[in-house]
């Protein structure tokens, strides 16, 4: 008889509201989180969409889930001054709370599934909110408004989604069938809206496993049952549900208990207790009551009676009930078998038929089954053949009554599954109607909008015409002015890059011109003391030494002529005439001219420059201000490439520069490579666009490599060429035509 105790005390709790779904402890990891970020927002808006998912995930505050604080009422708060989002289905939902607490169940629902409405022209993902509403079905006792109700639901999300709403909706469907005892339908659409969780759900997906396992273990078959919880326990102990982890104990408990393996059923609902916390809860007592059962089964009432007081003790001061949403809490019967099992006839007679009242009270149906039946083999044993009489009837009584509401849930699974295969049919057919519908109000639409669009264009075109005319006019000058500027402004940065270089290059001969005129004052004084002393010899020799200077004078000051006729050159217009040029001295002298320059602006910059001079390069014919507006722009590009990598590169990286010269088919090529940051390999094609850079803003035009190209490729018919590799090296490679 206790086989059919445990057997049976499933049945409530998965016709029911169903363990996982029916408290909300199983959303107190994800509440906890959202209430860390909550705490940590900095602004209103974020606070406002925090809480919003909080009170998606749990749309009901239930006695769990009181200790957090009223989200509702801070998201309509904050909603109020901020109208961000629409209140109206919030507010129906905090007053379906404030019905549900008042256990105004029927008020609670309307609210609730006008709330889903709303969301459903929103298009939202309100799983939680629908697995609430199910259990408002339960409360009500109305299963079959809760079949037609998560049957016009499913339809309508499986044509317009959101596909999640479905899960809650089979869901719903399977629990209706388990309390009509239809095991095969219920574990047909539990199946589905697993299927369903699986894929965006990990903790509802095993909720839904533990949940086979238990209609398999009311179903009787055990190993099923078994293997459906042991697949769901791991899933929840990754997922960190500790309801989770309970509930699969639970089932796995039940299941060891009616395959007589009352050792390993002891060790189990020890782990669900474990898991349960410390607060007094239906599901707490219901353990004990599971754990004093065993106590009997194995012949140890003493052990038993301290767990089933305890479990009276809880039950009478929060009023609980055999029949409840985790289950059924048999305390009664059990004290009844401990009775039995003590001798004591008249007490466990007042337990049976105390249980038996409850049951009927609280239209437990299976329970009714099990202690009329009961009740009438106890008389029986003990000679009183009338009452025995009268709850044999009873029980047929109800049981009958059971029976004949099963008969529509009689259907061979071929049956079953050629009605899915109409359903899906139906809803394919509802979605390409559905399609076509869309297609053609947006075709109607389309083409109105383009009507209108088309008058309007139309009407405005003319008008445009005639000022764009005027407008391309003026914007073609100002695009040749602007163009002009900005080619003289490219031209102004790369001169003033070479200003510094420039200056540190004049000093030199300058020096020396000033040093070698002051010695040549100090040899005419000797050499007019020598002339006075008649020291002709002397005087010779003196004027031979100030010879010598005047001409290191001419030297240098032709050197400095060259350098500023040079600076002149480079910042004058092109006149587009070529002329012979040694390479390797234009080379040479803006290297120089733009590594001085660098060193003028940043003292603590160095590179070694390393320079490969084929001297058997020819004179080659060019535009030399243009060529060197080239070599200045790729001159600058490496020692900044160098510069930026030296400042996290570390203390071994040497920035270097290697500049070489050779003549290959006919062209002179200059090679320019630096060992830099190199250049990405999704920007490399871009580097030679105009206005593309990859400096900061105010380091760089965008120009330098464009107008470099177009000097080269266009104005003297030769080519430039980039190799590179990021965080090692860049090398340009210039070839001009011989």
């Amino acid at each position: 008889m206790k086989r059919i105790s445990v057997y049976l005390s499933l049945v409530f709790c998965l016709a029911g509201a169903g363990p996982c779904f029916a408290q909300n402890d199983f959303a107190h990891a994800e509440m906890d989180s959202l209430q860390k970020v909550l705490s940590h927002e900095k602004t209103a808006k974020d606070s406002l969409f925090t809480l919003q998912k909080l009170v998606d995930f749990t749309p009901i505050r239930s006695d769990e889930t009181l200790r957090y604080p009223d989200h509702y009422k801070m998201l309509l708060g904050l909603n109020d001054k901020l109208k961000l989002i629409d209140p109206a289905p919030y507010v129906l939902m905090q007053e379906a709370n404030v019905y549900w607490n008042k256990r105004k169940y029927a008020g609670s629902l309307k609210n609730f599934q006008a709330a889903v409405e709303i969301f459903d022209k929103q298009h939202k993902v309100v799983y939680p909110l629908l697995i609430n509403i199910r259990i408002l079905y339960n409360f009500l006792n109305d299963q079959d408004a809760r079949l037609h109700y998560f049957q016009k639901k499913l339809e309508y999300y499986l044509v317009n989604g959101p596909y999640e709403n479905t899960a809650p909706c089979y869901h719903g469907i399977a629990g209706y069938y388990l309390y009509k005892g239809a095991y095969n339908q219920a574990i047909n659409n539990y199946m589905k809206g697993a299927e369903v969780f699986r894929k965006f759900q990990p903790k509802f997906y095993a909720n839904v496993l533990y949940v086979l396992g238990m209609t398999y273990n009311q179903w009787g078959n055990f190993d099923k049952a078994r293997f459906y919880a042991s697949k769901a326990l791991p899933l929840s102990q990754k997922q960190k549900d500790t309801s989770g982890i309970n509930y699969c104990y639970a089932t796995l408990s039940q299941v060891e208990f009616n395959a007589g393996r009352y050792d390993d059923a002891m060790k189990y609902i020890d782990q669900s207790i474990r898991f349960m916390g410390k607060n007094v809860t239906q599901r707490l007592v219901s353990a004990l009551t599971v754990k004093a059962g065993i106590y009997l089964k194995i012949n140890e009432p003493d052990a038993a009676l301290p767990l089933l007081n305890q479990a009276q003790k809880w039950t009478d001061s929060a009023a609980f009930k055999t029949v409840s949403s985790v289950g059924y809490t048999e305390i009664d019967y059990d004290f009844y078998e401990y009775y039995i099992s003590k001798g004591n006839t008249g007490e466990a007679e007042k337990s049976l038929l105390t249980a038996y009242q409850k049951s009927s009270n609280e239209q437990g149906v299976p329970l009714q089954l099990k202690y009329a039946r009961e009740l009438g083999y106890f008389y029986q044993k003990h000679d009183q053949p009338e009452k025995s009489e009268k709850y044999f009837e009873q029980f047929f009584k109800v049981y009958d009554a059971r029976e004949a509401g099963l008969h529509d849930f009689k259907v061979a699974q071929f049956e079953i599954d050629q009605n899915d295969r109409q359903q899906r049919e139906h809803i394919s057919q509802l979605k390409q109607e559905k399609a076509v519908q869309d297609y053609q109000l947006s075709r109607r639409n389309t083409l109105l909008w383009g009507s209108l669009v088309i008058l309007a264009l139309i009407s405005a075109l003319l008008v445009f015409i005639y000022r764009q005319l005027q407008v391309n006019k003026k914007t073609l000058i100002s695009l040749r002015k602007t163009q002009r500027q900005l080619i003289q402004s490219e031209k102004m940065a790369s001169l003033g890059e070479l200003t510094a270089g420039i200056a540190h290059e004049i000093q030199n001969p300058l020096n020396f011109v000033n040093n070698f005129s002051e010695v040549n004052i100090e040899l005419l004084e000797e050499m007019d003391d020598e002339l006075k002393r008649g020291e002709i010899e002397e005087a010779l020799d003196i004027s031979s030494n100030i010879k010598q200077n005047l001409e290191k004078i001419g030297f240098h000051g032709k050197r400095a002529d060259g350098i500023v006729k040079g600076m002149l050159q480079h910042s004058r217009a092109s006149t587009g005439q070529k002329e012979p040029v040694d390479v390797n001295v234009l080379t040479d002298e803006y290297l120089r001219l733009a590594y001085h320059g660098l060193r003028a602006k940043d003292k603590s910059f160095n590179a070694e420059l390393v320079t490969h001079f084929d001297e058997k390069v020819p004179m080659v014919p060019m535009i030399p201000q243009d060529i060197g507006r080239v070599l200045i722009n790729l001159f600058n590009n490496a020692f900044y490439a160098t510069h930026q990598k030296q400042k996290t590169a570390g203390p071994n990286y040497k920035p270097t520069l290697e500049v070489s010269t050779s003549v290959n088919d006919g062209f002179a090529e200059i090679r320019v490579k630096d060992n830099g940051s190199g250049i990405p390999e999704h920007i490399k094609d871009k580097i030679m666009q105009p206005f593309f850079t990859t400096k900061p803003t105010g380091e760089g035009t965008g120009l330098g490599l464009s107008m470099s190209y177009d000097i080269l490729v266009k104005g003297h018919n030769g080519t430039i060429e980039v190799d590179t590799k990021e965080n090692e090296y860049t090398q340009f490679t210039i070839k001009l035509p011989l």
